[in-house]
């Protein structure tokens, strides 16, 4: 697992919300939430959130989606005390909980979760595998699983994909939709569903690569350096050029674990 404790700085995080909005380290926000957890019923439900980052989604889980309760989880210490303070200052505080875990098996007890819930980081894991059935042991039967993450196309990885994936300081564990689901089954769960999500995200990194240029760009000069702002620009341009290619192809998996 890529160490996002030391990855993840308050400058970085602080990018991350400016692109894709308060408590959102990942793109899309509540529509994109809504669109993942289609046909699942959060409400009165416990839920398991994998790699919970400041804790945007897991608000949105119980003030939109009425969760009973969420255990948020992420090995970055200092994400999760931003959750905590956003948490507190909340109606919903007292159905939030974060908890930092270490790389390996999680801290909890089988059948423990109604619904678990990862948004944009299984591609941080080399092993899915081993990832994806931790979760199904964790999750009750008769329960559900939604992810979203981002994916790459089933055709060879073109430069600049090979480039963004292994280069630099963001470094990704690339799989495809049809791979990660096929993963789902093998770890034990049924009525699997998947939704490739390349054609929404072309729009939404061409507006992103927009508004980073543009309206965005004197923010970031003056918050990190006209320098900095700079390789944000580019590393927008690049995630457009890539979703235009389809070669980024975010996406999004629901299934069952049997009863």
């Amino acid at each position: 697992m890529t160490d996002h404790a030391l990855y993840y700085t308050d400058a970085l995080v602080e990018k991350l919300q400016l692109r894709w909005g308060d408590g959102c380290l990942s793109p899309g926000g509540a529509p994109e939430l809504a669109r993942m957890l289609s046909g699942i019923d959060v409400t009165g439900r416990e839920v398991l959130d994998l790699g919970c980052g400041v804790g945007g989604y897991d608000l949105l889980l119980a003030e939109a989606h009425g969760a009973a309760r969420v255990m948020g989880v992420d090995i970055d210490g200092a994400s999760l005390e931003q959750a905590r303070r956003r948490a507190a200052s909340s109606d919903v505080a007292d159905r939030l909980e974060f908890q930092r875990i270490e790389p390996g098996p999680l801290p909890f007890e089988v059948d423990r979760f109604d619904i678990v819930f990862s948004k944009d980081t299984i591609v941080d894991l080399p092993d899915k595998r081993t990832a994806l059935t931790e979760l199904f042991r964790v999750t009750r039967p008769g329960g559900r699983i939604a992810l979203s993450d981002w994916f790459r196309a089933d055709a060879p990885m073109t430069p600049e994909m090979r480039a963004w994936t292994s280069e630099g300081d963001e470094t990704y564990e690339m799989a495809t939709l049809a791979e990660t689901a096929a993963l789902l089954g093998e770890a034990g769960f049924v009525d699997i569903e998947t939704e490739d999500r390349n054609a929404w995200f072309r729009d939404y990194a061409r507006d992103e690569y927009d508004r980073l240029r543009g309206p965005l760009f004197a923010t970031f000069a003056e918050r990190f350096g006209e320098e900095d702002a700079r390789r944000s620009v580019e590393n927008a341009r690049v995630r457009a050029l890539l979703a235009e290619q389809g070669q980024l192809r975010p996406g999004h998996i629901r299934a069952t674990k049997p009863r």
